[in-house]
């Protein structure tokens, strides 16, 4: 009898572990599954990284106190950036798509996530480098002083290589090397395709598309020696282009004429002029050596004829 009753007790162990394990592994997994709480994964930050950097640039968070950038750092809303009239800076997405800032430009990041890229340039120039991409757009508001919330000029992608410029006071221009670009203002709206430009002036509409000038415009009149220390550099360059004078970046009129006071110690000096179009194009003019001593008087007197004594 005994063989009978040791093999009842082993298939009532052999059950019982059974049971045990279905317990473990079906009844206890499904309530822990279903009463765990479940980890939410955050999505990760969009931001802007500074990629190439040349002094001076300075960024400020939403305290809105600016300080040296570095190399690395990131941009995200409502931080600002800004370069010297030396200094460049260039914004790298995800993506590869690319903004640099060129020298004395400023600018703001609006908003930014994986459907939308908004930045704001308030003076200066970008060249932007947008990869192709039908599920995202990027805009750059060109911010005109005085407009309400939305109503600035705006240039808008979903893929383009193009340059954007504002001097300040609400003229901006647009230019495109790959791709297409609407530009809108008051209502309107331009699309700028490979190789052509459009310009807006303030509180007006975008004009109609024109090709890229084969080659940019920059004449220069030069002082002549002077007994003075402060001359004046004028000339006259395309509409829309951007000019320094001695490194310093100076107001064009909308007629492209330009003028300047530049200082300068005694002594002979050589004074360079820089033009930038809306393509992005660059051309410098250098004057002869020009001459400033104030002990010497360099204006021509007419002779005095008249006889001495009478």
């Amino acid at each position: 009898m005994k063989g009978p009753l040791a093999v009842g007790a082993a298939v009532v162990v052999a059950l019982s572990a059974i049971g045990i394990s279905y317990w473990a592994f079906f009844v206890r997994g499904e309530r822990e599954s279903t009463t765990a709480t479940p980890r939410a994964t955050a999505p990760a930050a969009v931001t802007l990284t500074l990629s190439e950097l040349v002094p001076p640039v300075e960024i400020a968070g939403a305290d809105g106190k600016f300080h040296p950038a570095r190399l690395g750092d990131t941009l995200a809303p409502p931080m600002r950036i800004r370069t010297g009239d030396a200094g460049s800076a260039v914004l790298r997405a995800a993506d590869g798509s690319t903004v640099k800032l060129l020298g004395g430009t400023t600018a703001r990041v609006e908003s930014l996530s994986r459907e939308l890229e908004r930045l704001s340039l308030g003076e200066g120039m970008v060249e932007a480098d947008v990869r192709d991409d039908p599920g995202r757009l990027v805009q750059l508001d060109l911010d005109e002083p005085g407009a309400a919330p939305g109503a600035s000029p705006a240039a808008r992608t979903r893929g383009a290589a193009f340059v954007a410029s504002t001097d300040g006071s609400g003229r901006s221009a647009v230019a495109t090397r790959r791709g297409e670009v609407i530009l809108s203002a008051r209502g309107k709206e331009v699309i700028v395709h490979t190789g052509e430009y459009a310009r807006v002036g303030p509180g007006e509409r975008p004009g109609a598309p024109s090709p890229i000038p084969g080659s940019l415009f920059l004449k220069v009149a030069w002082p002549s020696a002077s007994r003075v220390r402060t001359v004046v550099v004028a000339g006259e360059t395309q509409p829309g282009a951007r000019v320094a004078v001695q490194g310093r970046f100076v107001r064009v009129a909308p007629d492209g004429k330009y003028r300047a006071e530049v200082s300068l110690d005694e002594g002979t000096h050589q004074l360079a002029v820089d033009a930038t179009d809306v393509a992005g194009r660059t051309k410098r003019e250098r004057s002869p050596p020009i001459l400033i001593d104030t002990s010497t008087d360099f204006q021509a007197h007419p002779p005095d004829w008249r006889h001495k004594g009478n």
